[in-house]
């Protein structure tokens, strides 16, 4: 896998008002710049990679609070195809859609976690459904599956 480094640079988890009935959380999540940046492979040995800065972010509407993560995701991969995406980044502001799900996935992943927790501490509700268990109304007799 070219993904070999993934970093936070600036965690923000804010409430701003109380919370109420009918809250709504919007995600969103981008590629905000693409760096070339020199990779130490080995003790003598630097290679060409990617570094893939992001923004995620969650907010609470209306108008209760937002959390916001800013990092970066080193890449790896031939200086040949890092040329063809930096210079397709520099030209068009777009990347692949495979790449972009490769990034982008990796940094939901980590990033959702985080939020989580972030969310948590600032007794803000979970950005995302958690499963619970209901108790049953009715009486089940027994199990046969």
């Amino acid at each position: 896998m070219p993904i070999v480094g993934f970093n936070l640079n600036k965690v923000l988890a804010e409430k701003t008002n109380p919370v109420k009935k009918g809250i709504k959380a919007a995600h969103n999540i981008s590629v905000t710049s693409i760096n070339e940046e020199k990779l130490k492979v080995s003790k003598n040995s630097e290679k060409t990679g990617l570094k893939f800065e992001f923004e995620f972010s969650v907010d609470y509407q209306p108008k209760i609070g937002n959390i916001i993560i800013l990092g970066h995701i080193l890449y790896l991969e031939d200086e040949k195809i890092i040329k063809e995406i930096l210079d397709y980044w520099n030209k068009n502001k777009k990347i692949s859609p495979e790449l972009t799900a490769t990034i982008l996935n990796t940094a939901i992943v980590k990033c959702t976690i985080k939020a989580m927790s972030m969310s948590q501490e600032i007794n803000l509700p979970p950005h995302l459904p958690l499963p619970l268990i209901n108790p049953s109304t009715s009486k089940t007799k027994d199990y046969i599956g």
